[in-house]
């Protein structure tokens, strides 16, 4: 039982940490950034479903209303009002973002259910994932970053990916008002904001399906933050 009870965690923070930033960045390199990141941000989506699935919830046919709305717009932003062609980066780019997204819904739903604390189950990962990479690396031959390259690099590990990651499982672990869930699903708003101002542009369709996809993922927060009040 002691592997099993080592393994799990293990598994969990690699899947979590390491399956959706790598699937997140493999997604960033195959398809214009702005819509790998709604796409991505569909997690929220994907916990509801598990939630209707799984935990009984007091109000199915709304998340499942909430959900499905939410997936029709990521059709829209895939769209983005093309009639000829749906696919503007390979289709690997918009796997790799529903695989992140399926990563991450996985750790959101599985961190509240494990004991083990956010440091013991997130560092572990992080070492695996490093170690992965340093190897594929080697393999490809990449050159070592250096100056701006490298601090940069080191403050999308540490910052925005392990801090993040931490407060977030701490934050799953800690909650008992469910109001963490809002918050949380607010995240693909800033997202998007800050691509729009960094010159990224959806066509009028797409933003319809922008709309459709946080508007969801909002409706899911409050659904679920209803539901963990009442129990």
């Amino acid at each position: 039982m002691a592997p099993r009870a080592t393994l799990a965690p293990l598994a969990v923070g690699f899947i979590g940490l390491v399956g959706t930033m790598v699937l997140q960045y493999v997604a960033f390199a195959s398809m214009p950034v702005i819509e790998a990141n709604l796409v991505a941000y569909t997690w929220p989506l994907m916990v509801a479903a598990a939630v209707i699935a799984f935990d009984n919830p007091r109000r199915p046919v709304m998340l499942g209303l909430a959900a499905a709305l939410g997936f029709a717009g990521v059709a829209l932003v895939i769209s983005g009002g093309r009639e000829s062609n749906w696919f503007q980066g390979n289709l690997l780019g918009y796997f790799a973002a529903f695989g992140s997204a399926l990563c991450m819904a996985f750790y959101s739903v599985m961190v509240g259910r494990l004991a083990t604390s956010p440091d013991r189950l997130l560092l572990p990962s992080s070492l695996v994932g490093v170690a992965l990479t340093l190897l594929w690396s080697a393999g490809d031959g990449v050159a070592w970053p250096s100056g701006v390259d490298l601090a940069l690099g080191l403050y999308l590990g540490a910052g925005p990916m392990g801090l993040g990651y931490y407060f977030w499982s701490r934050a799953l672990k800690l909650e008992g008002s469910g109001k963490v869930a809002v918050v949380a699903y607010l995240t693909p708003i800033g997202s998007t904001l800050l691509l729009t101002l960094s010159g990224e542009r959806l066509t009028t369709t797409a933003i319809a399906g922008a709309v459709l996809v946080i508007g969801s993922c909002i409706a899911v927060g409050l659904e679920r933050s209803e539901v963990q009040d009442y129990v």
